[in-house]
């Protein structure tokens, strides 16, 4: 009885998102074990049975759970993958979305899927791939898929596998300007290893401007989008970053920003050392596990824990990080991320919010099917455009 009351209990903390890491993991372990598992299916079903939306889905609930097991047994424990809390405010959508890979199509009370595609075009994920734009005009495609071999001089695989750019690699052109930009696209990620040995890794839609050579008092770059970097020390020769109207000063640190337009804000998050950002006559001073925010528009400068590190660099790490995000939130992630186009059809998405992770290796129809596990909403593809819309129950 001990140990039926202790599941009961865990299972509980996770539909309240209350569970940590390690009773997660060992919620997990609970599928491995018959007798166990038995129980834990059991709790599923009588909150699937609780859950108002999902009274039809009697006919499913046997495969819902063969689903959720075969994953948790096949996807977690024999690949190894690091446990991941995806779940909504819905319970039985939080158990498909726990499984993080589980991929179907999740069917309503008429039979009717929540995902269709209207043509047979598979919109793959971003890929490893840049635009270089070098001091005297000239540009150069930066692109995994690419014969790298001319290329093997400056472009290599990281030690995650990201490809990246050296500026060693590559002799400086004699013009008046010397600065070169390195671009990414929409579906798109690059890093790039600058020449006094700093790392700067760049999400989709980004760019970074820096000179051939660094001059002898600072180094001086300038970014958009969202982008991390690994500053390599020297206390005599400061490292600025400009941004939308802000400055971040460091001499040797890790940190992150992220200044995408639709944002209306620059968000800079401190994971190691010690940065000065200035902004708008203000200044401020991060210490690891700060982060700043500064709104043009509001004048403001503040400074914020950071509530997740992990959550913040999941960019980085190839996932998507859903913390509470409106369903408009995501969908610009993931038009940056696919190089999509998106609409609502008209409907109140305020309360369309998720929390969690999913690979950004993904398909778009795998993520969306996903999403779609909550019943909230409904996804069309139609060539590169993604209508969203209410179903039919949540509609007002």
């Amino acid at each position: 009885m001990k140990k039926e009351t202790n599941l009961k209990e865990l299972f509980n903390k996770y539909l309240t998102g209350k569970a940590s890491a390690s009773e997660l993991l060992l919620l997990l372990d609970f599928f491995q074990l018959e007798k166990d598992s038995a129980l834990l299916r059991e709790l599923i079903l009588t909150e699937l049975e609780e859950e108002d939306q999902l009274s039809a889905l009697t006919e499913q609930q046997e495969l819902i759970l063969n689903r959720v097991s075969s994953v948790l047994k096949n996807n977690i424990r024999n690949r190894k993958v690091r446990l991941r809390k995806l779940y909504t405010s819905w319970a039985a959508a939080a158990i498909l979305i726990i499984a993080g890979c589980w991929i179907g199509f999740v069917k309503n009370q008429d039979g009717a899927s929540f995902f269709t595609s209207t043509e047979q075009q598979i919109i793959v994920p971003g890929q490893d791939k840049a635009i270089l734009e070098l001091e005297d005009g000239r540009v150069i495609n930066l692109d995994s898929g690419d014969d790298l071999k001319t290329k093997s001089k400056y472009v290599f695989a990281d030690t995650n596998g990201m490809m990246t750019f050296s500026t060693e690699g590559l002799p400086a052109v004699d013009t008046k300007s010397g600065e070169r930009t390195l671009r990414t696209p929409k579906g798109g990620q690059f890093a790039v290893l600058l020449s006094d040995g700093t790392k700067v890794w760049l999400n989709a839609e980004s760019s970074i401007t820096f000179p051939t050579t660094f001059t002898q008092s600072t180094r001086e770059v300038n970014i958009t989008g969202e982008v991390y970097f690994e500053v390599t020390k020297n206390q005599t020769k400061p490292f600025l970053v400009h941004v939308s109207q802000q400055t971040v000063k460091v001499l040797g640190t890790h940190f992150n920003i992220n200044a995408y337009p639709e944002n209306e804000a620059v968000q800079t998050s401190l994971l190691e050392g010690r940065v000065a950002v200035i902004a708008g006559g203000k200044h401020v001073q991060l210490f690891p596990g700060q982060m700043s925010l500064w709104k043009q528009s509001q004048g403001g400068l503040k400074v914020n824990p950071i509530q997740d590190i992990e959550n913040l660099m999941a960019w980085k790490d190839g996932m998507f990080c859903f913390d509470n995000n409106n369903i408009a939130e995501i969908m610009q992630v993931l038009a940056r991320w696919y190089d999509i186009e998106f609409s609502f059809e008209k409907g109140d998405y305020s309360n369309c919010v998720f929390v969690g992770m999913i690979p950004k290796k993904k398909s778009i129809q795998e993520v969306l099917n996903i999403l779609s596990a909550s019943q909230q909403l409904e996804f069309k593809i139609k060539g590169r455009k993604v209508i969203v819309s209410q179903t039919n129950d949540n509609k007002n």
